[in-house]
This record gives C-alpha cells, structure tokens and sequence, in this order.
C-alpha cells in the first residue's frame, strides 16, 4: 500500500533527478562553451561543433551542415565516422533527403526511426546503418547558418525532449561561435591586405627616393668626369654602389615581409618562425639568432598582424644599426598579458638623443604606433655599447576591463 510518505519521497527523488540532470546539462553547456571559445579558425570551430553536440546528446553518430549566403549546402562535417567509412561513402551529401528538409527548418525533428520518414531516401553504399535522428537547425539573428545531424543514441533508445533542448541550447552558442569565427576570418583577411598595401607603398616610395639619389650622383658622377676630377667620380660611385646594394637589401627584405603573414591557415606562430629563418640570411652568418615563440598568442587579427611588423621592424634596425653577435625574439604569455621583446647584444644607442628627424628613419615611430593602435605599449631600452631591446606588450581584453573597472 503506498502511503502519503511514500509518495512524497517519490516526488523528491524525482525532482531530484531532474534537477541534477539539469544541472549536469547546464554543466556540459558552460564547458562546450569554453571549448569553443578556444577556437578561432572556421574549420576548428566547425569540427568542435559537430564533436561537442554529439557528446551532449549521447549520439554515435553527428554531422554538421554549413550553408553559404546562397543558402547552399558549402561543407559537411562529421564526428563518429571514421575515415575508412567516411572514404568508403564517396562524395559529400548534396542537401537532398532528411539532410535537405532541416536545411529548411526553424524547429528541431525528433524521429524514431529514420527509414518511416516521408523524407527519408536511404543510405548509399558503405553508409552505416541509422535508425534514430535528431536534427537541430542554426540559426543567427534569424538567418539559416546550417543544421546538426544525430544519429543513434547511445544504448538503442531514441532521443528524448531533454537530448533535444540541450543540443538546441548549444546550437545558439554554437551559431555565436561560428559567426565570430567569420567574422575574425575576415578581419584577418582584410589587415593582411591593408597591410600588403602599406608595405608595398613603402617600397614604391623607398625605391623612388634611392632611384632619385643614384640620378643626382650619376650626374655628379659626369660632372667630375668632365672635369677630369677622377678622385671625386670615384667617391661618389662608391657611394652609389653602397646605395644600390642597400636598396636591394631592403627590397628583398619587404619581398620577405610580403610574403610572410599571417592568415586563416597560417598562426602567428608560424609566420614569425618562417620569418626569422629566412631572415637569418639578412643578418649574416656572424649573427646568431635566438627564439622562443609560442604556438597560441591568444590575440585578435589585427594584433597579429601588428606584432609580426614589429618584429620584423625590429630584426630590420638590427641588421642595420646594431652591428650584434646575437638577436634574440622572446614571446611570452604574462598573467594580463603578452609580452614581445626583440632584443640584441649591438653597439646600441641614446634614445634620449635622437633628433626627431632621425626618429621615423630608426622605425621606433611606426612601430610604437603600431602597438598602441592595438591597445599596446612600446618601450626601448638602449645605451651605447650595451644593445638594444625593443618590449612590446598587449594586454589581455579581461585585464584591460578590469582596470577600466578600477578608475
């Protein structure tokens, strides 16, 4: 006979276990949140997205459908899969069938078993076989981003109101996620070519200047020859020879810098180490180069792109004020953030004593305005005889809302 107690404890450890299950989902939502935000690439974004619902949902089986601004299917990702099967299915799906119909949803679809769907279409061959399904559309500020695919719950049993909700809660943040990506993607794109243009003006106007120096001089050069004054035609072809070879350093070093930036395939990380490599050659055989260069920075795309200028600026001055036996480019993450510090053993020089005409010619202008554009600062340290270190920091964005906080 059940009694009133009996009920009562009945009810409690129900909505007990309601409530931890609820807690566990909204535990596992926070901490698929945090894995995505370790991400920055598309392509990382989208496969921890496809990876992070299947395991929300217990499901064996996840795929993720993207879809351009046509509303095209453009890429199928999947989780669960291996390669071989994956191999063995032939080409991507083309947005026909059940995969088609949530393309064209604004709600999830629950079904128990796929093969009773009016949509359904069948697998082809070397598919594995599927029977219960989970579709879940993205969407951002209204727009169709794509739909995640699931397929066979863990333990045989279909999914449920609960598996749905948490994989539609996560859907929202996987459509922030992906969005942001984007968004950083183009960012990306459009500082490296910004600053494709900037250095490519910089060579234009430099070449310019060294073209219209070699003309004065070769007519000087004439001049002196006329004049039967050899001593004097003989100087100033030096110091044309020197010119020339400087400019064609120079020119090689912005063909380097053009070709070395970072982009959605390329990290920070590895356009400094290929930059610093190549520029080994500049330096000369008697410069020795030291590095240590972490493989996540944590910084946005405009502030790589920055960074790896001032780098590269900074290895520039080197190699043509400092006259070092050794350069050193230290990267290392602080608690509020990066610091950047290039650094050599050169004859060094007074920063207090340099003119204001000579300070745009050392780099040191540019390369602070490069920092602060970005919420950075810039410091020199030098002295004659003693080298020079160039320090970069950026500040995390959490260090520099606290500080606001603060004032």
């Amino acid at each position: 006979m059940t009694t009133p107690d009996t009920t009562d404890r009945g009810d409690a450890e129900q909505l007990s276990q309601i409530v931890s299950r609820q807690n566990a989902q909204l535990k596992a939502l926070n901490e698929a949140n945090l894995l995505l935000a370790e991400e920055r690439l598309v392509s990382s974004v989208l496969q921890r997205v496809v990876d992070i619902s299947r395991e929300l949902s217990g499901a064996r089986y996840a795929a993720l459908g993207m879809l351009d601004e046509t509303g095209q299917l453009k890429a199928f990702l999947t989780s669960g899969i291996d390669e071989r099967a994956r191999a063995s299915i032939g080409e991507l799906p083309s947005g026909k069938g059940l995969l088609g119909a949530m393309l064209e949803r604004t709600e999830p679809l629950r079904i128990d078993k796929m093969s009773d769907h009016p949509k359904s279409e069948g697998f082809p061959p070397g598919h594995p076989d599927m029977t219960s399904f989970l579709g879940v559309p993205i969407r951002y500020k209204g727009r169709a981003v794509g739909s995640l695919y699931l397929t066979d719950k863990d333990g045989g049993s279909p999914f449920d109101q609960d598996d749905e909700e948490i994989v539609r809660l996560f859907s929202n943040q996987a459509a922030v996620a992906i969005q942001n990506a984007l968004l950083n993607e183009q960012i990306q794109v459009l500082a490296v070519e910004t600053e494709r243009t900037r250095i490519s003006r910089e060579m234009h106007d430099g070449l310019a200047q060294v073209l219209g120096y070699i003309n004065t001089k070769a007519q000087a050069v004439e001049q002196f020859m006329t004049n039967k004054d050899l001593d004097a035609a003989k100087d100033h072809l030096k110091e044309m020879s020197e010119t020339a070879r400087q400019a064609y350093r120079e020119v090689r070093e912005g063909i380097l810098a053009l070709r070395t930036q970072v982009g959605p395939d390329r990290s920070l990380s590895d356009a400094l180490t290929e930059f610093i490599s190549e520029f080994r050659y500049h330096l000369g055989s008697s410069t020795k180069v030291k590095q240590t260069i972490p493989d996540n920075m944590n910084l946005n795309p405009l502030q790589e792109v920055q960074i790896l200028r001032i780098v590269q600026e900074s290895l520039t001055n080197t190699r043509k004020h400092a006259q070092a036996a050794t350069v050193s480019v230290v990267i290392s993450q602080q608690n509020e953030g990066l610091l950047v510090e290039v650094s050599d053993d050169g004859r060094g020089f007074n920063p207090m004593a340099v003119k204001r005409e000579e300070w745009p010619h050392l780099g040191l202008q540019t390369m602070q305005e490069r920092a602060e554009a970005v919420g950075g600062t810039f410091e020199v340290e030098s002295a004659r005889g003693k080298g020079t270190k160039v320090r970069v920091f950026i500040p995390n964005p959490t260090s520099v809302r606290s500080r606001r906080d603060d004032s």
